[in-house]
């Protein structure tokens, strides 16, 4: 059965609980265990998210052994028919349990062919996604951790033999937590990006995927069209492509032109993952393509209306999504008239 999770709820929420789960992994100490005690007290809704994630991570063992801490006021006991003292902390348990299962089955009823195919029959995966000028933090069972920029989708699929990520869209970050026996393995179309336990990130666009490793080496594959994605179809000759610290290649997706390999220095790599820190650094990038990488965290456009500033040179350091900051800078910084024409878009000209 697929078990299916979409970031309707608050990120911050979502991160905490992803994160209490993975500490069930080597058991809490004392004071883990009064903090979580004291984070379920919060809301009913931690209560019900910490639920539906250990389910979808197979960890109801582990959360069964911590019941304890679960409030007070659920453990008022009411009697059966038969006599049979039964609380109401177990009946909610159990409702709760039974509704994110029946959730579970009904998403992955709808659930498109493109899933289909990554479930390769009855696994899990989890969906996470990103809207226009989000990011997420991702804690996954095994102590990795991924950092999800803006208008991103994700499916994390884990089993005894790989950890899988497909990222469909967007960009991400990942922390591999080492695990030799279970390589983590990005999938984005039809490349496989492989490694035991590094960081790297990885964007995808409809003609190229850019990889940047910041530790260690990873390894990349191929899937044949149309294949599978399954223990065999992830197994990488040693031989393979290697992209190690420091070096950023750029995969092609269109069958045009050949996978590339470059070193890049320190100060390029900050640059390029400066959206990490919620930030766009730009360097000497033309205006054209400024506004380019800006749009894609924000829902307002930016029309360059004079030809010969599409390819004025830029250099500075922005929020991303703070439109009204980059306006500013843009009007007293390099000498751009901007119109803010509706609240969706922005026209730039020469100043007169």
């Amino acid at each position: 059965m697929g078990n299916v999770h979409s970031l309707n709820n608050d990120d911050a929420m979502f991160d905490q609980a992803s994160l209490w789960i993975a500490k069930m992994d080597r058991s809490l100490t004392e004071r883990e265990r009064n903090e979580f005690g004291s984070w379920l007290a919060v809301n009913e809704q931690h209560q019900k998210l910490i639920i539906e994630m250990a389910t979808m991570w197979d960890k109801m063992d582990s959360l069964e052994n911590l019941a304890d801490l679960f409030p007070e006021a659920n453990k008022k006991s009411t009697t059966s028919p038969e006599g049979t003292h039964i609380d109401n902390k177990t009946k909610q348990w159990g409702f709760a349990l039974a509704a994110s299962i029946v959730l579970a089955i009904l998403v992955g009823l709808f659930s498109n062919n493109n899933f289909e195919q990554l479930l390769n029959g009855d696994q899990e995966f989890v969906r996470y996604e990103t809207a226009v000028g989000e990011s997420s933090t991702i804690y996954l069972p095994d102590n990795s951790k991924v950092l999800l920029n803006t208008n991103s989708i994700l499916l994390v699929r884990y089993t005894d033999y790989f950890r899988l990520l497909e990222l469909q869209r967007g960009e991400l970050h990942v922390e591999v937590a080492h695990d030799k026996s279970r390589p983590l393995s990005v999938v984005a179309k039809q490349k496989v990006i492989q490694a035991v336990g590094t960081a790297f990130s990885v964007q995808v666009s409809d003609i190229d995927i850019e990889l940047i490793v910041t530790d260690g080496k990873v390894l990349i594959g191929e899937l044949a069209k149309e294949q599978n994605v399954n223990e065999q179809s992830l197994d990488i000759p040693k031989n393979g492509l290697a992209v190690s610290k420091g070096e950023i290649a750029s995969l092609s997706v269109i069958g045009s032109s050949a996978d590339s390999v470059v070193t890049i220095n320190k100060s390029a790599i900050k640059k390029s993952l400066s959206w990490r820190q919620g930030n766009l650094v730009f360097k000497g990038e033309t205006l054209a393509q400024a506004m380019a990488e800006v749009s894609r965290y924000t829902s307002v456009k930016f029309e360059i209306a004079d030809e010969e500033l599409k390819n004025m040179k830029i250099a500075g350091r922005f929020k991303t999504g703070d439109v009204k900051g980059l306006i500013g800078a843009l009007n007293h910084n390099f000498n751009i008239k901007t119109d803010r024409v509706n609240k969706n878009l922005v026209v730039l000209r020469k100043q007169s």
